[in-house]
């Protein structure tokens, strides 16, 4: 697998927009460490402070498909200190506000929808969990049998780490200094979907038990590449019925590229604009998607027959 970089800084690379590269380094001095905006939040780019290049998502070079490579790309969660709040960018509230159309009511307005960002979890005296969100809905039908309003704990999860990195920074540093282009394939780097499975597993277990406990529901927003790799290893060992219209729990909301140039215009300028997938989405019970993690693998007789060796 190779990738491509589908947007530097904010901008998109596929349009022909012209893109100015920024000077950024870890080893250039204070200039490699510029204080620039981001487009998807009310702050700057915390790659680009820390002195790593501006890259906010890459493309499968074969199949074109989007990882999200910035934690702050999807909907960042960061909410500002209590003297300087990080108020929320049109970006976040467009985000927000499909996941609470899918998950509260196709209808619901802005000023319907309540969030709370990076809200601490309790669990032992050394842990330090935090909700993304914590999202509710003003005025909210409690008293039915059918599918009530509860509140959801929220997870951001659009992508993640990728292979040799390394490779990938040396590309942008290439062109910055015009020696490549910007969308050329970089053949060494690939996304890590397995890597970031393994660190939503303790998302679900521990916040998912919480908000269940609590009298929640949890809800996950992941990248299309993680849904795909995710569901055919549970879908086999477990039927999860479609509860959508009924009393779930979980639900797995996948983002994609918005290609209907009329929701163009809810993005920030030049991005890539994002809408959930509803056919790859999935609401069910939170006990039984537990029970489908925990059910992979099988017996395997194989495994215990030798050879063996002493330890003399």
């Amino acid at each position: 697998m190779a990738v491509i970089v589908a947007e530097y800084l904010g901008v998109r690379t596929d349009t022909g927009i012209k893109i100015t590269p920024i000077p950024i380094g870890k080893n250039i001095g204070p200039s490699g460490k510029p204080i620039v905006a981001c487009p998807f939040k009310n702050s700057h780019c915390d790659k680009a402070k820390r002195g790593d290049k501006p890259v906010c998502s890459l493309r499968d070079s074969e199949t074109n498909e989007l990882w999200i490579v910035c934690s702050h790309r999807l909907c960042a969660t960061q909410k500002g200190s209590g003297k300087s709040p990080m108020p929320l960018s049109a970006h976040q509230k467009n985000i927000l506000l499909a996941v609470a159309k899918e998950v509260f009511d196709p209808s619901i307005t802005n000023n319907e929808v309540l969030v709370n960002r990076e809200v601490p979890i309790p669990v032992t005296q050394d842990s330090d969990y935090s909700a993304d969100y914590v999202m509710w809905r003003k005025n909210p039908t409690l008293i039915t049998s059918f599918n009530p309003d509860r509140p959801i704990v929220l997870e951001m999860q659009g992508g993640g780490e990728t292979t040799s990195t390394g490779d990938l920074t040396k590309h942008i540093t290439e062109w910055e200094n015009g020696r490549a282009e910007l969308t050329s394939p970089v053949s060494k780097t690939a996304p890590l979907v397995t890597n970031a499975w393994r660190r939503q597993q303790e998302q679900f277990l521990v916040k998912g038990n919480t908000a269940m406990l609590t009298g929640g529901r949890m809800v996950f927003c992941i990248g299309s590449m993680i849904y795909d790799y995710l569901i055919p290893r549970l879908t086999n060992t477990t039927i999860f019925p479609p509860l959508k219209n009924a009393n779930w729990t979980l639900a797995l909301l996948t983002f994609i590229e918005d290609k209907s140039a009329e929701l163009s215009s809810h993005s920030p300028p030049n991005s890539i604009p994002l809408k959930i997938d509803t056919s790859r989405s999935l609401f069910t019970n939170y006990g039984f998607f537990v029970q489908a993690i925990t059910n992979q693998g099988t017996a395997c007789n194989a495994m215990f027959q030798g050879p063996y060796v002493d330890l003399v």
